[in-house]
């Protein structure tokens, strides 16, 4: 298949001298839309493809106009504003009433040449090693933004990194590995089923794609460690041994946090985080001492 080149696309954020999405000083853009629906996720702002109403009630002071301005009547007033999500048709026009800045969009369309604008101001700081990194989200979920993004930064001499769930046609990953320098790959579960349970799809396409991926570019395993769900020596020493087979010689291990909580009050979803069990150190510990037995260079937490 051949990717359609689109000149626009959907992003949450832009973040500037980012030191662990890849090596060097990066600009990470984090597209929106993905296929996965981790239960751990703690970006949720990323997951939906299109724009969101984000409400802060801390910042709420009851002023009231954004019950005015909502023509479905979705805003109401107690002591703090409440949103009927159900009612909601993100018509936003809430945003503007709220001087203290309660209700924002997540989620903004942006042109490829504006992306690139913002890129390139940041060329001065990327040195050797430094670039741009793609993350999401799923940046692959818009494939033709996602090239394009690529192929220009290569033709700027920019270095690319891709952060990947590795969802993705192998048509569409074939062609994007082309114009990028390093994968980052969340392999989430070694077993179809488990991993079917933890993020709504089986793993045959994800594994399938690393290879594909391993074979045309420079591949670095993620692993986010999950109490109760991926963190038993079993799944480790089989996520170790497919790196491996892979020719990948380094597993980044990314302990569960709940940094994500608030973001889910926030865009009016339940959280996820009282139904998974608490990390402690030592079995963060006993995780990498699992997969540096089998000969792996081992970071915990996204350190390049």
């Amino acid at each position: 298949m051949s990717i359609v080149p689109v000149d626009q696309g959907m992003i949450t954020e832009v973040k500037k001298f980012a030191t662990h999405d890849g090596p060097g000083i990066r600009t990470t853009v984090f597209l929106k839309g993905c296929p996965l629906r981790c239960r751990w996720c703690s970006n949720p702002e990323t997951i939906a493809p299109h724009a969101q109403l984000y409400f802060l009630p801390k910042r709420c002071k009851s002023y009231g106009g954004c019950v005015d301005a909502c023509p479905e009547k979705a805003v109401s007033m107690d002591t703090v504003a409440k949103v009927d999500r159900n009612k909601c048709t993100l018509c936003m026009k809430c945003i503007p009433e709220c001087p203290n800045g309660a209700f924002r969009q997540i989620g903004e369309i942006i042109s490829l040449p504006d992306m690139m604008r913002e890129i390139e101001k940041d060329i001065p700081f990327y040195g050797k090693d430094g670039g741009v990194t793609l993350s999401g989200g799923e940046p692959l979920y818009q494939p033709g933004f996602t090239l394009e993004i690529f192929r220009k930064s290569k033709d700027l001499g920019i270095t690319t990194v891709l952060d990947t769930s590795g969802c993705a046609s192998p048509g569409i990953v074939r062609e994007v590995m082309g114009f990028t320098d390093m994968v980052l790959l969340d392999i989430k579960h070694m077993d179809p089923e488990l991993h079917r349970q933890g993020t709504g799809v089986d793993n045959r396409l994800i594994l399938e794609n690393a290879g594909l991926m391993a074979s045309m570019t420079a591949v670095r395993i993620s692993l986010p460690l999950i109490p109760g769900y991926n963190d038993s020596e079993k799944n480790l020493s089989e996520t170790a041994k497919f790196a491996l087979s892979l020719g990948v010689d380094h597993i980044d291990i990314n302990p569960l946090h709940r940094l994500g909580t608030d973001k889910y009050t926030c865009l009016g979803l339940t959280s996820p985080y009282e139904t998974i069990g608490a990390l402690e150190k030592q079995d963060v510990l006993k995780a990498r001492d699992i997969v540096k037995g089998h000969g792996l260079k081992v970071t915990v937490g996204r350190m390049m």
